[in-house]
């Protein structure tokens, strides 16, 4: 099969995939429905420049813009501080909706103005990432002084850790956003964990995280040609039959509810970037960040 078709067949089954996401929160909006439809947000943001995937990020910004005008984003963000990462990236993502208007951030705006939403009980990159992304929607979120944290350096101590879970994917993830967001002039950008996760999944074939870490390192994280060259040849090996996404991730004791709760979306997001990964360069673009930062 050309790349072409493959590529087109993929984006039918993420289109039907995300369509059945966006319904399925509209007729429940719990937290588990929100994170999933957000993991969905974090590839499309990431891949925002990739035109074929223009369909899907417009589903998806058009959906979080009516969840903003019913008050679903806000009501969740203010019922538990974790769902504030979340909410902000449907929030983020609506801005390309062509229905959106600045005035559907006015409940989330005073709600962070009152300081009820977007406080520090969050990790500090969380924090920096929620704010950034707010910044962008015309909202002070303001955390305080948070002093000096040298992210670079607590992110690429996590390759001392005995395992790897699905946190450390999202850590990976918030750092490529945060570099889309802020430019490597701003927030430096992490070497080591990155490449340290590419290469377990190379050896372990994990089928949903391969093609994310393919597609981040591709852009923002520079890996050795060899271990560049093994990624692609693992990818050639995971695509999945007619109609399917990728599985859902490998559950550890860790983060097997999480997983569980994420699934549909998770698989989505691994799917997505298959695209983004076969539809890009394999060289990466990490050096364009070190002078352009995208807003």
């Amino acid at each position: 099969m050309r790349s072409t078709e493959l590529i087109t067949r993929l984006l039918a089954t993420c289109e039907s995939e995300l369509a059945r996401l966006i319904t399925g929160f509209e007729d429940a909006p719990t937290s588990s429905a929100l994170s999933g439809a957000a993991a969905v947000a974090e590839i499309l943001i990431l891949g925002s420049d990739i035109q074929s995937a223009d369909r899907l990020q417009n589903m998806l910004s058009d959906a979080a813009t009516r969840w903003l005008r019913l008050g679903l984003l806000e009501e969740l963000c203010y019922a538990r501080v974790e769902l504030v990462y979340p909410g902000v990236l449907l929030a983020y993502a609506a801005r390309r909706s062509g229905t959106y208007r600045a005035a559907d951030m006015q409940v989330i705006q005073r709600l962070c103005e009152g300081r009820l939403i977007a406080r520090s009980e969050v990790p500090v990159l969380t924090q920096r990432l929620i704010a950034a992304y707010f910044t962008r929607c015309g909202v002070d979120a303001e955390f305080g002084d948070l002093g000096h944290r040298d992210l670079v350096k607590m992110v690429d101590k996590r390759a001392l850790r005995a395992r790897s879970d699905e946190y450390d994917m999202l850590v990976v993830l918030m750092c490529a956003q945060l570099l889309q967001l802020l430019g490597a002039s701003v927030f430096d950008r992490p070497s080591l964990y990155p490449r340290l996760l590419l290469a377990q999944s190379v050896r372990s074939a994990n089928e949903n995280w391969l093609p994310v870490l393919v597609f981040l390192c591709n852009r923002w994280f520079p890996v050795e040609d060899g271990l560049r060259s093994a990624a692609r040849d693992c990818i050639a090996q995971i695509l999945p039959p007619p109609g399917e996404l990728l599985p859902a991730p490998r559950a550890s004791d860790f983060d097997q509810e999480y997983i569980s709760r994420t699934g549909r979306g998770l698989r989505i997001r691994s799917t997505i970037a298959l695209i983004f990964a076969l539809c890009t360069p394999g060289e990466s673009h990490a050096e364009h960040l070190d002078c352009v930062a995208v807003n």
